[in-house]
């Protein structure tokens, strides 16, 4: 049994447990496909798991495959890389991973990423507030939060005539 360390993989695990049960019981005449399905525990494995990481574009690609940093993958550095991740994946270390901890792995990585995309969304708002109360008194008035909009409708509405539409040409809105 591995000891779990780190609070915040625990927590995952803890908080993940009662979905893993639920799909576990969906799932249960499938009993076949994951005969070795172990309970949700972590080892001392980093950031949590193994994983792959990146996304699906050739930049994402290379950051994470390039080990040595030299603009260009090996197939050695690729094959090194897919056997660490499934290792780190390997929760139950029998040497392959079943759905329950390839599932696991996957909410980790997702739990980790939405929660850094709050915690830059929630110091943008701080921003976006500070810029919207121009006289810095910790209050959205009505003048400052519909100066803001105006704004916004000005630079879009192109042809000044009062809408906007598709006759518009701002590029974002």
């Amino acid at each position: 049994m591995h000891i779990i360390k780190g609070s915040a993989l625990a927590a995952l695990i803890l908080a993940a447990a009662p979905g893993v049960a639920m799909a576990q019981n969906a799932a249960g005449q499938n009993a076949a496909r994951t005969p070795n399905a172990a309970p949700a525990q972590a080892g001392a494995r980093g950031d949590g798991f193994g994983g792959g990481g990146g996304g699906h574009s050739k930049r994402e690609f290379l950051e994470t495959y390039d080990a040595n940093k030299d603009g260009k993958v090996s197939k050695q550095e690729f094959t090194a890389k897919r056997a660490e991740d499934l290792k780190g994946m390997d929760l139950n270390e029998n040497g392959a991973v079943n759905e329950q901890e390839y599932i696991t792995e996957y909410t980790f990585r997702l739990d980790k990423a939405l929660a850094e995309q709050r915690a830059r969304q929630i110091r943008q708002a701080y921003v976006r507030f500070a810029v919207l109360d121009t006289n810095k008194d910790g209050i959205l008035s009505p003048e400052e939060f519909n100066a803001s909009g105006d704004r916004m409708f000005s630079r879009l509405d192109t042809t000044q005539d009062g809408f906007v539409d598709g006759s518009d040409t701002a590029r974002s809105f």
